[in-house]
C-alpha cells in the first residue's frame, strides 16, 4: 500500500484533533480516529485499527502522565482495573484477527450510540452532586473499601476539593474486561467504556474517570497491540503521523480538561460519539448487507 506526503499531513492532522478530543474525554483519540481513518481516509478497518491501537499508547504517555501530574488520577483504582482490561484485551485482539471488516464496523457503531446515551443521560449529575457533596456520601463495597480506593481532588471549573468514595468494585471489573475486548477488537483503548464504567457505576467523578482511564490505556493497547504486529497489520507509514498527531493533541487536551465543567464534557462526547456511530453503521451495513443509507460526511 503506498502512501503520499499529502496523505501523510492530512492524517498527522486528523490525528492531532482526534488526540485533543481524547485527552478532554479520557480515550485514546483511537474512538475518533479510527473511523476517520475508514470513512475519511478510506483506509481497511484492521489496518486503522492497528494504528489506532499504537498510537494510543503514545497518546496514554502524553496526557497520562499529565494528569497524574495534576493528582486527578486515581492510581490504585487504576491499577486494579487494569488486571481485568488487559485480560480482555488479549481476547479482544484474537477476535480482531479473524472477524470480518463489516461485522468491526457494526460493532463500533453500538459502542459509540451506546456512550452518546450514557453521556447524555447523566449529562447534569456530576456538576450536581459536587455541588451537594453526594460523591463524598457514598459507601464504600467490602473490596473497595479493604483496597482504599477513594480520593480527592481538584476541580478548578469548580473552584473547590472534590472527596469521593469508590463502590461497585464488582460491575466495575466486569466492564473493564469488556472494555478491554474493544481495545483489542476496535483499537480504541477501551478508555469509551471505562470512563462510564467508573463514573456511573463506581461513584467515581467524570474528571476522576477520565484521569485514570487515560493512564490505563496505553497498558491495554500495549498487549494488544502485539499481536498486530505479528499479523502484520501495523503500517508505520500510517503509524507514524498517527501515534505524532495524537500525542500532540493530547498535550494540549490535558491542560484544558480540568478547566471545562463536566457538563460540558458529556455534552461534546455525546455530539462526537452519535456522529461517528453514524457514519460507521453506515458503512457496516452497506458492507454487509448492501443496505443504503444517507451518510452526512
Amino acid at each position: 500500500m503506498l502512501y503520499s506526503y499529502h496523505f501523510a499531513l492530512l492524517l498527522l492532522g486528523a490525528s492531532t484533533v482526534a488526540g485533543f478530543f481524547g485527552a478532554l474525554l479520557g480515550v485514546g483519540g483511537g474512538i475518533f480516529i479510527v473511523p476517520a481513518m475508514v470513512l475519511g481516509f478510506n483506509l481497511p478497518m484492521k489496518i486503522a485499527v492497528a494504528a489506532s491501537i499504537v498510537s494510543v499508547i503514545a497518546t496514554s504517555n502524553a496526557g497520562g502522565s499529565a494528569y497524574v501530574d495534576q493528582r486527578i488520577t486515581n492510581l490504585k483504582l487504576g491499577m486494579f482495573l487494569e488486571m481485568f482490561t488487559t485480560a480482555g484485551a488479549l481476547s479482544g485482539s484474537v477476535l480482531a484477527l479473524y472477524l470480518r471488516e463489516s461485522v468491526m464496523a457494526l460493532i463500533f457503531a453500538v459502542m459509540l450510540l451506546y456512550m452518546a446515551y450514557a453521556a447524555f443521560s447523566t449529562r447534569n449529575l456530576d456538576d450536581r452532586r459536587i455541588a451537594a457533596g453526594e460523591f463524598a456520601k457514598a459507601q464504600p463495597d467490602r473490596l473497595t473499601g479493604f483496597l482504599s480506593l477513594g480520593g480527592t481532588y481538584r476541580d478548578l471549573a469548580a473552584g473547590r476539593d472534590v472527596r469521593y468514595v469508590v463502590n461497585g468494585s464488582f460491575i466495575g471489573a466486569a466492564i473493564a474486561y469488556v472494555a478491554g475486548i474493544a481495545s483489542g477488537l476496535l483499537g480504541v483503548g477501551g478508555g469509551v467504556l471505562k470512563v462510564s464504567a467508573m463514573n456511573r457505576y463506581m461513584n467515581v467523578p467524570m474528571k476522576v474517570a477520565v484521569g485514570t482511564s487515560k493512564l490505563m490505556i496505553g497498558v491495554t493497547a500495549a498487549v494488544g497491540s502485539i499481536l498486530f504486529f505479528m499479523a502484520g497489520l501495523i503500517h508505520f507509514v500510517v503509524v507514524g503521523p498517527v501515534a505524532l498527531g495524537t500525542t500532540i493533541g493530547a498535550t494540549v487536551g490535558t491542560t484544558v480538561m480540568n478547566r471545562l465543567h463536566s457538563v460540558a464534557l458529556k455534552w461534546l462526547f455525546a455530539a462526537l460519539m452519535l456522529y461517528l456511530a453514524y457514519g460507521m453503521l453506515v458503512r457496516g451495513l452497506n458492507a454487509a448487507f448492501h443496505i443504503h443509507i444517507p451518510n452526512f460526511g
